[in-house]
C-alpha cells in the first residue's frame, strides 16, 4: 500500500546566517525529549560534522540523556532504512555506499555502452540529480532510446554490484518507506528535527519527513545553499515543505545573534546582486568583534601567519575547540595543522575529498586501494562490490569486457564467478584475467583469516603486494584503526567505509580545519578564512573567457558568493581573511591559480596573485 503523508504539527524556521535557526532546534528537541523521552525524538543534520556539533549543543541540555536522542545525516538513515531483508530484497541491493575508488570500477562498466565519455558523464550527472529529486516518481521521466537504456545499465551494474550510490541513497530510503508499512513502524520517531535543510538534496528533505508521526521542524536559508555533503542541495524544499503543510507555523529570524562586525560582513556579501537585495543586521546587544585581513608573501608566510593569529587567540583564553580554519584543499588543510601543532596547538583536518589515491589500472600505483578492497574479501568473502574491484585491478579497463559478459548472464555476482572457477562462464576479453584473480583473493583470503588489527593489515600488505611491502600503508592504517576500539576485520572494513564515505573530526579539543563547504554546523569563536586569492575562490576558469561563457560565469558568481556568504556568517566573534601575495610558477599551475603576473625573482619564475575578488566586498567599511 503506497504512504500517503498524514498532517503532522510543521514549524518551518527561516533566516539568515548566524540568527539562531539551530540554537531554536536544540532548544525545541531539548523540550520534547524531556517532555515525550529522548529516544522519540530524532535530529538531521547536513553533514557528519554539523551532526557531532548539533549533538554537543544537545548534551549541555540534557546530559547523558542526549545520547537517546538520534542526531544523524539523512544520509546514514538512508542507510539504516536499507539495512533490513525486506529492503535487501526489494531493491537487489546490500546498505553498502560505494567509496570513490569503487565508483571508478562502475563508471568502467558504464563505458562498455559506447557512450562517449563526455556525454556519458552528462547522463550520470541528468540521472543523479534526478533520483536526489525523485523525479523517477514520474514513470515517463526518461526519454526512450539512449537515455533509458544507460539508466537501466547503471541500475543493472550498481544491483550486480549488490551496493548503493551516495545520490541514489535517499531515493531508495524514501520509496522503501512509501511502500514498507513495517519499515515506517521500524523507523519513526515522533518529533524530527531537520537543521540547515537547504544543504539537503529533496530526497534527503523528504525522507526526514517520512520518520515523522507526530511533529516536524525544519530550518534553512535558501541564501546559504551549498553543496557540503548531499550532491544537490535543494533550497526551494524550504517552499515546498510550506505548500505541503499549509498549516504550519513560521519562525522568522532577522537579528544576527553574533558579532557586529561579522554581522556587517555577511550583510556585505548579501549585497552582491546574486542575493536579489536580502538583508541582514546584528542585534542590538551584539559585541562589537574583530574582522582581520592577513597578508602574507607566499603559501609558507601564509600557514605561520594565519597560525600566530589563532596561536595569540589562544593567549587571549579562546580554547582550540572553539577555533576553525576553512581551507581550499587538503594542500592548504596538511599545511595549517602542522603550523599549528608547531605553535603548539592541537588540530584536526577534515579531508576535502576520499585520501585513496592511486590509479586502479597499474597495480604498483593503487597498493592502499587493493589493501582495503582485500579486508573487505577477509570480512565478507561474499562482498560483491570488493570482488568486482579485486577482480579489475591492474587491468587497462578494469576488465569491464568480462563483467559485462557475467553480467548478461543473469545471476549474481557470486554465483557468476563461481561459473568462472567451473569453466562454465561464457569466453570473454579478460575472462582469465577475472579467474587468475579470484584464485588469489580466495588464497589471500585463508591465509589471513585469523589474523586481526594492525597484524591483518600488514599481513594482507605483503600478500598484496608479493613482499614488497611488509607494513601496511600509513592511509591504510588511519583508516582501518581505532584505540579501545574492535580490530577484527569486519569491524576495521566497517570502520574505514565510513570514515571514507561519512567523514568527521574525532578530536572535540582542537582546531578544526575545514574545506570551505564543510563549515556547516560549525560556530567557531575565531574563523580564518586562508588562502583567499583567485584561482581558489573564485577558480581559475572563472576568469578564463575562452572557457567559460558569460551565462556560466554569472552562475559561478552566485554560487561562490553563497559560499561566501555561508561561510563568513560562522564566525562568532572573530573572523580573519588570510590570503599571499605570490608563489613560484610551477605550485600556481599545479594549484590552478590565477596568475596576474610573472617576474623572475633571485633566478625563480614568481607568480603575483591577487586576493579573492570578495575580499573586497567582505571587508566593505567593517
Amino acid at each position: 500500500m503506497t504512504y500517503e503523508p498524514t498532517a503532522l504539527e510543521a514549524v518551518r524556521i527561516v533566516g539568515g546566517v548566524g540568527t539562531g535557526k539551530t540554537e531554536r532546534l536544540v532548544e525545541r528537541a531539548a523540550d520534547l525529549a524531556l517532555a515525550d523521552g529522548p529516544r522519540s525524538v530524532a535530529a538531521f543534520c547536513a553533514t557528519p560534522l554539523a551532526a557531532r556539533a548539533f549533538a554537543a549543543r544537545l548534551r549541555e541540555r540534557l546530559g547523558d540523556a542526549a545520547d537517546d536522542v538520534l542526531v544523524t545525516t539523512p544520509r546514514a538513515f538512508a542507510l539504516e532504512v536499507l539495512d533490513d531483508n525486506e529492503a535487501r530484497a526489494s531493491t537487489g541491493r546490500d546498505p553498502r555506499l560505494l567509496t570513490a575508488v569503487e565508483e571508478k570500477f562502475l563508471l568502467e562498466d558504464l563505458k562498455v555502452s559506447g557512450i562517449r565519455p563526455k556525454r556519458l558523464r552528462e547522463m550520470l550527472k541528468f540521472f543523479y540529480r534526478s533520483w536526489t529529486e525523485l523525479a523517477d516518481d514520474d514513470p515517463d521521466w526518461l526519454l526512450p532510446g539512449e537515455e533509458a537504456e544507460l539508466h537501466a545499465l547503471l541500475k543493472e551494474s550498481l544491483g550486480f554490484m549488490r551496493a548503493v550510490i551516495e545520490p541514489e541513497a535517499a531515493n531508495l530510503a524514501v520509496n522503501h518507506l512509501r511502500e514498507s508499512e513495517a519499515a515506517r513502524s521500524a523507523h519513526r520517531f515522533a518529533h524530527v528535527v531537520v537543521d540547515d535543510a537547504h544543504c539537503l538534496s529533496r530526497a534527503s528533505q523528504l525522507l526526514a519527513e517520512l520518520a515523522a508521526s507526530t511533529s516536524i521542524a525544519m530550518a534553512g536559508d535558501a541564501d546559504a545553499c551549498v553543496r557540503a555533503f548531499d550532491s544537490y542541495p535543494y533550497a526551494a524544499g524550504l517552499d515546498e515543505f510550506a505548500e505541503r503543510h499549509p498549516k504550519a507555523r513560521l519562525v522568522q529570524l532577522d537579528a544576527y545573534l553574533r558579532s557586529k562586525v561579522t554581522a556587517r560582513a555577511a550583510e556585505n556579501v548579501l549585497a552582491d546582486p546574486a542575493f536579489e537585495g536580502h538583508a541582514l543586521a546584528a542585534s542590538d546587544g551584539a559585541e562589537e568583534g574583530a574582522l582581520a585581513v592577513l597578508a602574507s608573501d607566499d603559501p609558507a608566510d601564509e600557514f605561520e601567519r594565519a597560525a600566530a593569529h589563532l596561536a595569540d587567540a589562544a593567549r587571549a583564553g579562546v580554547p582550540a575547540s572553539h577555533m576553525a580554519v576553512a581551507v581550499p584543499n587538503d594542500v592548504w588543510a596538511r599545511n595549517m595543522v602542522a603550523a599549528l601543532e608547531a605553535r603548539g596547538l592541537r588540530a584536526e583536518a577534515l579531508p576535502a575529498r576520499q585520501p585513496l589515491g592511486g590509479d586502479a589500472r597499474i597495480l604498483e600505483r593503487c597498493l592502499p586501494a587493493r589493501v582495503l578492497t582485500a579486508l573487505n574479501l577477509v570480512a565478507d568473502p561474499n562482498d560483491a562490490t570488493a570482488w568486482r574491484c579485486w577482480c579489475g585491478f591492474g587491468d587497462h579497463l578494469l576488465n569491464s569486457a568480462a563483467f559485462a559478459s557475467l553480467r548478461k548472464q543473469g545471476l549474481s555476482l557470486a554465483e557468476a564467478l563461481a561459473a568462472v572457477d567451473s569453466g562454465a562462464a561464457p569466453h570473454a576479453v579478460g575472462m582469465q584475467r577475472v579467474a587468475d584473480a579470484r584464485r588469489e583473493g580466495l588464497e589471500l583470503a585463508a591465509r589471513a583469516d585469523g589474523l586481526s588489527g594492525r597484524s591483518l593489515l600488514d599481513e594482507i600488505t605483503r600478500l598484496v603486494s608479493d613482499g614488497a611491502e611488509t607494513s601496511a600503508p600509513s592511509v591504510v592504517a588511519r583508516l582501518c584503526l581505532a584505540d579501545g576500539e574492535a580490530d577484527d576485520a569486519a569491524s576495521m572494513a566497517r570502520r574505514a567505509r565510513e570514515r571514507l564515505t561519512m567523514p568527521t573530526l574525532s578530536d572535540g579539543d582542537a582546531v578544526a580545519v575545514v574545506p570551505y563547504d564543510l563549515a556547516v554546523g560549525l560556530s567557531p569563536d575565531t574563523l580564518v578564512i586562508a588562502g583567499f586569492v583567485n584561482g581558489f575562490i573564485p577558480c581559475r576558469d572563472y576568469f578564463d573567457t575562452t572557457v567559460t561563457t558569460l551565462d556560466k560565469q554569472e552562475k559561478m558568481h552566485a554560487a561562490d558568493a553563497r559560499r561566501i556568504y555561508a561561510l563568513v556568517g560562522k564566525a562568532e566573534r572573530v573572523l580573519a581573511l588570510s590570503h599571499f601575495a605570490s608563489t613560484d610558477l610551477e605550485t600556481a599551475g599545479a594549484l590552478k591559480l590565477k596568475i596576474d603576473r610573472i617576474r623572475l625573482r633571485d633566478g625563480v619564475r614568481t607568480c603575483s596573485i591577487a586576493p579573492s575578488d570578495f575580499l573586497t566586498a567582505i571587508v566593505g567599511e567593517a
